[in-house]
């Protein structure tokens, strides 16, 4: 009886163990799809970008700013929050790099904009993320510095001419 007993426990905890291994296995592949999701993402709006002709000229509304839809607002104000947050004398470039990708995907994707407002924040957002990219590939404190600066004053021109 004993024997019956220990050979069911040994029975139960294999497969036990197995269900286990094959959760972690779906969980990681689970986070592999959401990485591989995330650059497919950022790849998408850099080619989305890219369609746009780079010597367009940002341009006022008959003198007024352009409107944006309220859904994208939320993460031009989180990529603000993030550049106005870095420290440039120990702050995280990569990780600040990373954030304003995320936050950028986020407003390409709730981009439900049409026509010229639409193409005037394109105008924006392609050379606005190229500087994210620069951001993510540099090298060092001060290059990264530099680009930071230029992603701020990228803030500033959205601000003038979008609302």
């Amino acid at each position: 009886m004993k024997k019956m007993i220990l050979s069911a426990l040994l029975g139960l905890a294999i497969v036990l163990s197995c269900e286990k291994k094959q959760e972690e296995s779906v969980t990681q592949e689970n986070a592999t799809t959401e990485m591989q999701t995330t650059d497919e993402h950022a790849e998408e709006a850099a080619e989305k970008s890219d369609d746009h002709d780079d010597h367009a000229k940002l341009e006022l509304n008959n003198g007024e700013k352009w409107p944006v839809n309220t859904e994208m607002k939320p993460y031009v104000a989180e990529a603000e929050t993030q550049l106005k947050a870095y420290n440039p004398e120990n702050g995280d470039y990569k990780m600040l790099a990373a954030g304003l990708n995320t936050s950028n995907e986020n407003l390409v994707k709730s981009c439900t904009m049409t026509g010229v407002p639409h193409d005037n924040l394109h105008v924006w957002l392609a050379p606005h993320m190229k500087e994210i990219e620069k951001l993510k590939k540099a090298d060092d404190r001060e290059k990264a510095n530099k680009i930071v600066d230029e992603l701020k004053e990228s803030m500033e021109t959205y601000h003038e001419y979008f609302n």
